[in-house]
C-alpha cells in the first residue's frame, strides 16, 4: 500500500510572489524550518536568479507554519557527529563545503531590499537569518537565541558579523556567549528587531516595508548598502566607498530621473542603470 502524498515532509524553500516582491518561505515544518541541506541550496538557488533578475523589487523571507526557523538541523548533527571522523577530517569537510558561506554571502549581500518576517522561534542560525535582512519585522510571540553554545558549537552563519551590526559589540557579547532566548519586545530594543506587530501579520507588515525599501533608486540602493557591509568600521574605508560610488549614481540614469521627477512632480520612474 502506497504511502498518503499529504502526509509526505516537505523540505524546501518556496517562491511566490507579491506583484514585484519575491517571497521566500522556508518550508521544513516538522523540524520547525530547520536549515536542512536540501534548505540551503534552495536558498542558493532562488537567490543566485532573484539577485539578477530586474522584475524582482525586494525579497521577504519568512517561515512556513507558524516558525521561522529552529536554525541547524540537530538531526543532521547527530548524524554528522556517529561518523567518528577526527577534527582535521572536520575542518577539511568544513572548508570544502561551502554552502553556508555561499548561502550567507548570497542572503547579506544581495543588491535587492531583503526584508525578514519572523513568526514564532528564530534560534541559532534562525536568528541570523533574522537579522539577516535590511529590515525585520517580527511578531509578538517571536524568540530569539543564540543557542549554538548550549550545543557546544560556536555561532555561524554571519552571526558574529550581523547581531553586533545590529545591537552592538557590549549586547552582541552577552548574547552570543549566554545563547539566553530573549522575547520580541527585547529583540527591538536591542535592535535585533526593527518593527514588531501582532502574530500572523509579520508578512503583511514585512511586504508594506518591502514596498518602501523597493521605491527607492535600485542602483543607488544597491551601492549605498555595499558600502555599509564593507566600509563602516572606519572612517577612511567610508571616505573610500564615497570616492568610489559617489561618481556612478552621479552619472546613473536614475539619478537624472529622480532629479527630473522632483522638478516635475510626479513620480519617478527607475530602472536600475
Amino acid at each position: 500500500m502506497s504511502a498518503n502524498p499529504q502526509s509526505a515532509e516537505v523540505i524546501s524553500v518556496d517562491l511566490s510572489w507579491e506583484g514585484g516582491i519575491a517571497i521566500l518561505t522556508i518550508n521544513n515544518v516538522a523540524r520547525k524550518n530547520a536549515l536542512s541541506q536540501q534548505v540551503k541550496e534552495d536558498f542558493i538557488r532562488h537567490m543566485g536568479a532573484l539577485s539578477q533578475a530586474k522584475e524582482c523589487k525586494a525579497i521577504v523571507l519568512t517561515g512556513a507554519g507558524g516558525a521561522f526557523s529552529a536554525g541547524g538541523d540537530v538531526k543532521g548533527m547527530k548524524e554528522r557527529g556517529a561518523a567518528g571522523v577526527g577534527f582535521m577530517d572536520r575542518r577539511a569537510a568544513f572548508a570544502m563545503s561551502a554552502i553556508n558561506l555561499t548561502m550567507t554571502r548570497m542572503l547579506a549581500e544581495t543588491p535587492k531590499p531583503l526584508v525578514t518576517a519572523v513568526e514564532g522561534i528564530a534560534i541559532g542560525a534562525g536568528m541570523s537569518f533574522a537579522a539577516i535582512g535590511d529590515y525585520t519585522v517580527a511578531a509578538s510571540n517571536a524568540r530569539f537565541a543564540a543557542a549554538q553554545i548550549l550545543r557546544g558549537l560556536c555561532p555561524d552563519l554571519g552571526m558574529y558579523y550581523l547581531v553586533t551590526a545590529r545591537c552592538g559589540p557590549g549586547r552582541a557579547r552577552e548574547l552570543l556567549l549566554s545563547g539566553r532566548q530573549i522575547n520580541a519586545a527585547d529583540a527591538e530594543r536591542y535592535g535585533l528587531v526593527h518593527e514588531l506587530t501582532e502574530p500572523g501579520k509579520a508578512l503583511e507588515k514585512a511586504l508594506v516595508a518591502a514596498d518602501r525599501f523597493a521605491a527607492v533608486p535600485p542602483l543607488a540602493f544597491a551601492l549605498t548598502k555595499s558600502a555599509m557591509l564593507n566600509s563602516y568600521h572606519t572612517l577612511e574605508a567610508c571616505f573610500r566607498a564615497e570616492q568610489d560610488y559617489q561618481p556612478i549614481v552621479g552619472l546613473s540614469k536614475d539619478h537624472k530621473e529622480s532629479v527630473a521627477a522632483f522638478l516635475e512632480k510626479r513620480k519617478p520612474n527607475y530602472i536600475g542603470e
